[in-house]
């Protein structure tokens, strides 16, 4: 629903509502309001199927509502009121031009009623018009006037919007340490490394949920070190002040005066305080680089997810409905088939619709499955995986051992996709009966393997960048990707990819 249309379905219940308490107190016939509210539950529904301009709405609902209130004559005071809400959605939803085809409609409707149905004149019923004409013509200025402001805001967002791209797309050029968190983060434990007696450190986040995962381990740092201080850093992030934890020591990493990471290191000996606070304040520049190139990361993540769910909305809203309504064409013409021949054509054809309406099916799925806060990868990859095993002949074998902690955001999403394209793959091409999948992880190390028992991996097509693609995102993540083919007796295909050292 657009903005006009909120603000046209807030307009009617609320002034129906109020004409509705109103005539009950005032003892008044209820049969003009009941027809009113009729017509304004027919309009919003004709609003919502996007078949006619909400302008052209809003004349019609004006020139029945003029109708009814003539036909309740003389107790239309209830009725009324009303005639000033088209009013309102003809300036909300075409300006002046929609608020004067209102006012016409509304005006000749009275008009051509009044003749018909009562054929006198009538001070108070003219009285009445007058004011509720006075009212209308009110309200749809400013209904006008909203509607310039809905428009101007949505400029001026995308405008600021604008403006802010094009100051980084300059800036960028001038960052002598990129925006890269992971190799950001890598300088940061260097200069610990330099600085501190510290043995191991790693840096952690914190996701909107609260999740604690970590973001980098220092070199030769082992994972199995830091296991279960997610309590111990979340702490630290909260009193935004350093936590000790045996030889285990939390530094608060804060830029613009809010934490954005805790760096914890293992400490090969007591620390002077002294020494930490000079320490921490070298850290604050680092740290604002670091709290730049994540905010950066998250815009980043957060534009691809949007356009990935616009995508699915336009495609199963659109090309696979089409494509569905070819389906029942073709089963149209098969029931009026003339040979046998022609009708084992049209069988083909209608195969074909249905495959194409389930790979279009499949790929709306694909683009909604993400790994969101409250799930983690194995949960996303294990649902992705039982819609493939509902979705063909393959029988789907899941294996998953994944540890509490998490990895990053960008990190599990690019493993999920890889993972995914694999699954598809195997899918369609194999030939295969049986899948394996198996996610194993322990932040920073994730290894995922995909292994099926098909006829193995093709030559491929000049126009397929399946490959190149899980290559790609392989490499934005550091990831290793490895493809066996074939797999095992000169069949299957094993795709394995691993991201970071295993403890």
């Amino acid at each position: 629903m657009t903005d006009v249309g909120r603000v046209a379905l807030a307009a009617r219940v609320f002034t129906l509502a109020a004409l509705g308490s109103i005539t009950v107190v005032s003892n008044d016939s209820l049969y003009g309001l009941m027809f009113i509210v009729l017509v304004a539950i027919a309009m919003e529904v004709l609003s919502l199927t996007h078949r006619l301009p909400e302008s052209w709405i809003a004349v019609a609902e004006g020139s029945i509502t003029a109708i009814v209130a003539v036909a309740a004559f003389p107790n239309n005071d209830p009725v009324m009121p009303y005639l000033a809400i088209p009013a309102m959605l003809g300036g909300l939803s075409a300006g002046s031009k929609g608020l004067i085809r209102v006012m016409l409609g509304e005006a000749v409707s009275i008009a051509i009623a009044w003749w018909v149905i009562v054929g006198h004149y009538d001070a108070h019923m003219l009285g009445n018009s007058i004011t509720w004409f006075a009212t209308g013509i009110g309200l749809g200025i400013l209904g006008r006037s909203v509607r310039s402001s809905i428009g101007t805001t949505t400029d001026a967002s995308y405008r600021s919007a604008l403006d802010l791209l094009k100051q980084l797309r300059s800036l960028s050029t001038k960052l002598t340490s990129g925006l890269d968190p992971v190799s950001l983060a890598d300088r940061m434990m260097a200069q610990v490394a330099e600085d501190l007696p510290v043995e191991q450190s790693a840096i952690f986040l914190r996701s909107e949920g609260g999740i604690i995962s970590p973001l980098r381990y220092s070199d030769g740092a082992s994972p199995e070190r830091f296991k279960g201080v997610e309590t111990w850093i979340d702490a630290c992030w909260e009193a935004a002040e350093p936590q000790l934890l045996g030889n285990l020591l939390a530094v608060p990493l804060q830029a613009d005066s809010q934490v954005i990471a805790v760096l914890a290191m293992v400490c090969g000996q007591n620390l002077d305080p002294y020494i930490l606070d000079d320490f921490r304040i070298s850290l604050k520049t680092q740290a604002l680089r670091l709290y730049t190139a994540i905010l950066f990361d998250d815009v980043r993540h957060t534009a691809t997810s949007e356009e990935r769910q616009r995508l699915a909305r336009e495609v199963h809203d659109g090309v696979a409905q089409d494509v569905a309504s070819l389906g029942y064409l073709v089963d149209n013409l098969v029931a009026e088939a003339e040979d046998e021949q022609q009708s084992s054509q049209l069988h083909v054809l209608r195969d074909e619709v249905t495959r194409v309406v389930g790979e279009l099916r499949h790929s709306v799925f694909d683009l909604r499955n993400e790994v969101g806060a409250g799930q983690g990868l194995g949960q996303s990859l294990s649902s992705f995986a039982r819609h493939v095993g509902s979705h063909s002949d393959l029988t789907v074998h899941m294996r998953l051992d994944e540890s509490a902690s998490r990895l990053r955001p960008e990190v599990e999403s690019e493993l999920l996709r890889i993972a995914q394209e694999a699954m598809n793959n195997a899918r369609k091409h194999s030939k295969g009966e049986n899948l394996w999948v198996s996610c194993t992880v322990r932040p920073p190390h994730a290894e995922i393997e995909v292994l099926d028992d098909g006829l193995g991996m093709q030559e491929a097509r000049p126009d397929s960048h399946g490959m190149r693609i899980m290559r790609e995102r392989a490499e934005r993540i550091g990831a290793d990707l490895d493809v066996q083919t074939p797999a095992f007796e000169n069949r299957g295909t094993r795709l394995r990819v691993r991201v970071g050292e295993s403890s």
